[in-house]
C-alpha cells in the first residue's frame, strides 16, 4: 500500500488545511469540521449546536434559497452534515471538475450565512419529525443514545440531551443564531480537508482564494468537560410500552485517547471480543459491544465503552448485569485465547481497512483524527496499532469491566413511556480558560461573488488488469487497487434452468450455505463470505486481507463442492420478503409455465447445479491480476468446466399477474417487458431511463407525487430470465391504486404526444455522467459495478468509456429510445396487494385502449401470505 500524500498548511487567519493527492480520482471530497459540538452548548441552550448544522444548508450571501445543492444535486454528488459531542462536520463529494465550485460554497457559508424567520421556523419543523423518528415515535426511543450519557456522566457538557427541548428552541432569535455563528464559527475554529486528483498546491491555491479574505474571529475556549469518576454503579430505570424484552445498556468510561491510546485501542478490542462471543445466556436475546456513542475515537475524553443486550422480559436487570459482568472474569485474569483476541484484532483492521478506503469516509475521517488529536496521520496508524495490543492490555481493560464501576440504563416493558424531561440544568462553573484569538476585525466582507465556472474533467480509470475467460467459461477481472491492503472480491453465478424451476429451495439450499461460511470467514480471515440469492443470480460477495485471499479462495472451493451436509436443516426462512422479489419469482414462474413441472430434487443435487461455469468473477485490490487468475484457476473444484444451461424464455408481453396478499396496506405494481433489440444505443437507453423515472425530478417521480406524497414510481432496467428487461414499478395506498395505474399508463403514453425534450436530456446527463463515477469512489463500489459489468456482457473498460458515451448521445436518440423502451401496449403488469385492490387495478389495466396484446388479458392469479 503506497503512502499517503498528506500535506497540510494553516492561512492568516487561522484556518487548517489538509490535501490528500489521489491521482486519476475522477471525484473530489470536500469536508469542513469545526469545532463545536453539542458539549460546546450552554445550559438553556440544548439542541442549538445540532439546530446550526441544519440552518447552514439554508443559504448564505452568494448561494441564497438552497442554492447551496446546486452543484452538487445537478452534477450526482452527495453533501450532508452532522453534530457530534466535540464537532460538527459539513461534507460533500463531486465530480473533479466541481471541486473549485465545492469550496466556493463551503467558504461562502463560512464568511457569511443568511439566516431568516422563515429558515428558522421550517429546521425547527424538521428537527421536531427528526426528534420524532429518531427517539419520540419509535421502539426503545433514545435507548442507549441520548439517554445513557445522563445516567454515566453528571457535568452538564457531558450529561446533557443534544437534542435539546423543542419548546426553548423555538425561542431561537436571529440574533441568537449570529451570536453562536460569531462565536464559533470562525476559520480558526475549522478545519478544510480536500481529497483530490488534484495536486496538492493547485488545492490550496483554490482554498487560499476562496477562505482567505474570510476575517479571523477569536476562537472559543474548550469546554471544561473534567468528569469526577464514578465510586459506584448508576442505575436509572424506565418502562416502555407495546415491547415484549427489557433492553439494558452499560456505560464504561473510557481511557483518555490524547494520554493512552493503546488503553482506548485494547477496549476497543474487548469491545469487539464482547459483541462477537455474545452473552451465551438464555435470557439475552441479542448482546453488542462498542467503543464510543457515535463510534471509537469520535470524540475527546471523556466517551463511554457501550454494552447493550435485549433481555427475556421475565429476566431481572441487575442480576442478568451480574451475570453478564462475570463472563469477563476469565477475560481480567488475562485466560482469553490468543486466538479469540487475535480474531477480534483482524477484524478489525479489516473494517478500518475496507471503511477507510471510502473517498467520502476517508476525508471525515482525516479531518476529525486533525481537529480532537491533532493528527491526522492517526487514521492510517491504527491498523498497526491494533495488532500490537497485547494480552496484557485487553485483561486489563476487562478488569475494568468486572469491578469498575458503571452506568446501567434499563427500558422494561410497562404500560406507559417515562423518560427524564429533556435537557437539564448545571450549576458548571464557566470555563478560565481565555479565548484563542487571531489579530483582524470581527467581520469579512460579503461582497458579491460569482460562482466560479468548471474546472478540468478527471476521467475514470483502472489500474493494472486482467480480464480473461477460463476454459470454463467463467469471465475473470482482477484489477490492482492499492488504496488498502484489502481485496474485494465478488462472484455472480446465473441460476441455471434446474434451479428456477426450484426458487424456494435455492433460496433455503443458499440462507444454508451462508450461515455454514459467514462466521468461518470473519474469524480465520478477517473479511467476510456473504452469499445471496435474487432469483436471477446467486452472489458470493466478500473481502479479505490480501494475504488471506488463498484462504477465501479455498473456502469457496468448498462452497461450490456439493458437500455431504448439503441436506442438513437450513436457517429459519426470513419473515419478510422484499415485495420486488415476490413479484419477480412470480413473474418467473408465469412466463415458464409452458415448462413442464420439475420433480423435487435434494439439496444435495440442486447444490449441484450452482456451478462457475458460465459465471464472472471480480477481484479489486492490493493484489498481482496475473497471479490471482492463476490461483483462483487452482482452487476451482472440479467440475468447474460445466457451463450452466440457460433457460429459452417464453416471450409473451402484455400479460396480468394477480398476486394477492391479504394483509397488505399498499399495492405494489411491476410493469416490465424484454427490452426491445433496437440500436439506440446503449447512452441514450440509460438516459432515457432516467429522465423516464430513475431520478427524482423524472417524469414518473413528478408525476407520482401528483397522484399522492405517499406513491412512489421509478423506471430501471435489468435481466430476468436470461434476457435484458424494462421495467416500471410503483408503490401506492390502497385509495390511490387506480390512479397510481392510470396515471403510469398516462405518463408512458405521453412518451409519443410529448417527446423527450433537450430541457430534460441536459440536466440529466450531467446527472448521470458525475453519479456514475461514485463507482470509482472505493474499491468495494468498484468492484460492484466490475461484476454488474461483466454479467451484463460488457468488458471491464465500459465504465470507464461510459460517461463520455453519455454526454455523446443526442436528444434525438434519447426520445427515440425512451418510446422504444417504455411504451406501455405490452408491458406485462404484475400487481400484489389485497384483493380488493389487486382486481380494481388489474381491471384497469385491461381497460385500457393498447395495441398489440395477448389474447387473453384474464389476470393469472396467485396466492401468497
Amino acid at each position: 500500500m503506497p503512502a499517503n500524500h498528506l500535506s497540510r498548511w494553516t492561512l492568516p487567519n487561522g484556518l487548517r488545511v489538509l490535501v490528500e493527492h489521489r491521482p486519476g480520482a475522477p471525484r473530489a471530497a470536500v469536508c469542513v469540521h469545526y469545532g463545536v459540538g453539542y458539549r460546546s452548548e450552554r445550559p438553556s441552550r440544548e439542541g442549538f449546536a445540532h439546530l446550526f448544522e441544519h440552518l447552514m444548508f439554508r443559504g448564505s450571501e452568494n448561494l441564497p434559497d438552497g442554492r447551496f445543492f446546486d452543484h452538487i444535486h445537478r452534477l450526482g454528488g452527495n453533501a450532508n452534515g452532522t453534530t457530534h459531542q466535540d464537532y460538527t462536520d459539513y461534507h460533500q463529494i463531486v465530480p473533479a471538475e466541481a471541486l473549485e465550485q465545492a469550496l466556493f460554497s463551503e467558504a461562502d457559508r463560512m464568511r457569511a450565512p443568511r439566516f431568516t424567520e422563515e429558515t428558522l421556523a421550517r429546521q425547527l419543523d424538521g428537527i421536531e419529525m427528526e426528534i420524532h423518528d429518531a427517539v419520540t415515535g419509535r421502539p426503545y426511543g433514545g435507548f442507549p443514545w441520548p439517554l445513557l450519557p445522563g445516567v454515566l456522566f453528571r457535568r452538564f457538557a457531558n450529561a446533557h440531551d443534544g437534542y435539546g427541548r423543542l419548546n426553548r428552541l423555538r425561542r431561537t432569535t436571529l440574533a441568537d443564531c449570529a451570536e453562536f455563528f460569531d462565536t464559533h464559527y470562525a476559520p480558526g475554529n475549522a478545519i478544510v480537508t480536500v481529497i483530490a486528483g488534484h495536486p496538492a498546491q493547485d488545492v490550496l491555491a483554490l482554498v487560499e482564494r476562496h477562505f482567505g479574505d474570510i476575517a479571523p474571529r477569536p476562537v472559543p475556549p474548550l469546554p471544561d468537560l473534567r468528569e469526577p469518576e464514578l465510586d459506584e454503579d448508576r442505575w436509572v430505570t424506565y418502562t416502555e410500552p407495546g415491547v415484549s424484552a427489557t433492553a439494558i445498556a452499560l456505560g464504561y468510561r473510557l481511557p483518555d485517547p490524547a494520554a493512552d491510546l493503546p488503553g482506548y485501542l485494547a477496549h476497543a478490542v474487548l469491545a469487539e471480543m464482547i459483541g462477537h462471543q455474545g452473552a451465551d445466556l438464555p435470557e439475552v436475546y441479542a448482546l453488542s459491544a462498542s467503543c464510543g456513542v457515535f463510534g471509537p475515537l469520535d470524540a475527546r475524553s471523556p466517551d463511554a465503552l457501550v454494552i447493550t443486550a435485549l433481555v427475556a422480559p421475565e429476566a431481572e436487570p441487575r442480576r442478568t448485569v451480574r451475570t453478564l459482568t462475570e463472563r469477563w472474569s476469565a477475560w481480567a485474569g488475562g485466560i482469553a485465547p490468543d486466538q479469540v483476541r487475535a480474531q477480534a484484532v483482524r477484524r478489525l483492521v479489516t473494517e478500518h481497512h475496507r471503511e477507510h478506503a471510502d473517498m467520502f469516509a476517508r476525508c471525515r475521517a482525516l479531518g476529525r483524527m486533525e481537529l480532537l488529536f491533532g493528527r491526522a496521520e492517526l487514521l492510517d496508524e491504527i491498523p498497526g496499532l491494533f495488532e500490537v495490543v497485547s494480552r496484557e492490555r485487553v485483561a486489563a481493560a476487562a478488569r475494568g469491566l468486572h469491578t469498575g464501576a458503571k452506568g446501567v440504563l434499563a427500558l422494561v416493558p410497562g404500560p406507559l413511556r417515562t423518560r427524564p424531561e429533556p435537557g437539564c440544568e448545571s450549576d458548571d462553573p464557566p470555563s478560565a480558560e481565555a479565548p484563542r484569538s487571531v489579530a483582524g476585525p470581527a467581520r469579512g466582507s460579503a461582497a458579491v461573488r460569482p460562482v466560479p465556472p468548471l474546472g478540468v474533467r478527471i476521467a475514470p480509470g483502472h489500474t493494472p488488469r486482467r480480464d480473461v475467460t477460463l476454459a470454463g467459461g467463467m469471465r475473470v477481472a482482477a484489477v490492482r487497487d492499492q488504496r488498502t491492503p484489502l481485496v474485494e472480491l465478488r462472484l455472480r453465478l446465473p441460476v441455471n434452468a434446474a434451479c428456477r424451476r426450484h426458487p424456494e429451495q435455492v433460496e433455503t439450499l443458499v440462507r444454508h450455505l451462508a450461515a455454514r461460511t459467514g462466521a468461518v470467514t470473519r474469524s480465520a480471515l478477517g473479511g467476510a463470505l456473504e452469499i445471496t440469492t435474487d432469483g436471477q443470480w446467486v452472489d458470493l460477495a466478500g473481502y479479505a486481507l490480501a494475504a488471506g485471499v488463498p484462504g477465501w479462495l479455498s473456502l469457496l472451493a468448498k462452497v461450490l463442492a456439493p458437500a455431504e451436509d448439503a441436506g442438513l436443516s437450513p436457517p429459519a426462512p426470513p419473515r419478510h420478503r422484499d415485495p420486488s422479489r415476490v413479484m419477480d419469482d412470480a413473474l418467473r414462474r408465469h412466463l415458464t409455465h409452458c415448462l413442464a413441472p420439475a420433480d423435487p430434487v435434494d439439496c444435495h443435487t440442486l447444490h449441484s447445479a450452482i456451478t462457475p461455469g458460465g459465471g464472472w468473477f471480480v477481484a479489486v485490490g492490493d493484489i498481482d491480476p496475473g497471479q490471482f487468475v492463476a490461483d483462483l484457476e487452482r482452487v476451482l473444484p472440479a467440475g468447474s468446466e460445466h457451463v450452466a444451461d440457460r433457460l429459452a424464455v417464453p416471450q409473451e408481453t402484455g400479460q396480468i399477474l394477480a398476486i394477492h396478499h391479504d394483509s397488505m396496506r399498499d399495492v405494489h405494481l411491476t410493469l416490465s417487458k424484454p427490452e426491445p433489440a433496437g440500436d439506440t444505443g446503449e447512452a441514450a437507453r440509460y438516459l432515457a431511463t432516467a429522465v423516464v423515472g430513475a431520478h427524482y425530478d423524472s417524469r414518473l417521480g413528478v408525476r407520482g407525487q401528483r397522484v399522492t406524497p405517499e406513491c412512489h414510481m421509478h423506471a430501471g432496467r435489468d435481466v430476468l430470465l436470461d434476457a435484458r428487461r424494462v421495467y416500471v414499478r410503483a408503490k401506492a395506498p390502497k385509495r390511490h391504486a387506480l390512479d397510481a395505474i392510470t396515471a403510469i399508463h398516462a405518463e408512458l403514453h405521453r412518451l409519443v404526444d410529448a417527446p423527450v425534450t433537450a430541457a430534460e436530456v441536459e440536466p440529466m446527463r450531467e446527472y448521470c455522467a458525475g453519479q456514475f463515477l461514485s463507482a470509482f469512489d472505493s474499491p468495494k463500489a468498484k468492484a460492484d459495478l466490475l461484476r454488474d459489468t461483466l454479467s451484463a456482457g460488457r468488458a471491464p473498460v465500459w465504465p470507464e468509456r461510459f460517461p463520455d458515451l453519455l454526454r455523446q448521445a443526442t436528444v434525438d436518440q434519447v426520445a427515440a429510445a425512451a418510446v422504444e423502451l417504455f411504451a406501455p401496449d405490452d408491458l406485462t403488469l404484475v400487481a400484489l396487494g389485497e384483493p380488493d385492490t389487486v382486481t380494481e387495478v388489474t381491471s384497469g389495466w385491461a381497460a385500457f385502449p393498447s395495441g398489440p396484446r395477448s389474447p387473453s388479458l384474464t389476470p393469472t392469479i396467485e396466492e401468497v401470505s
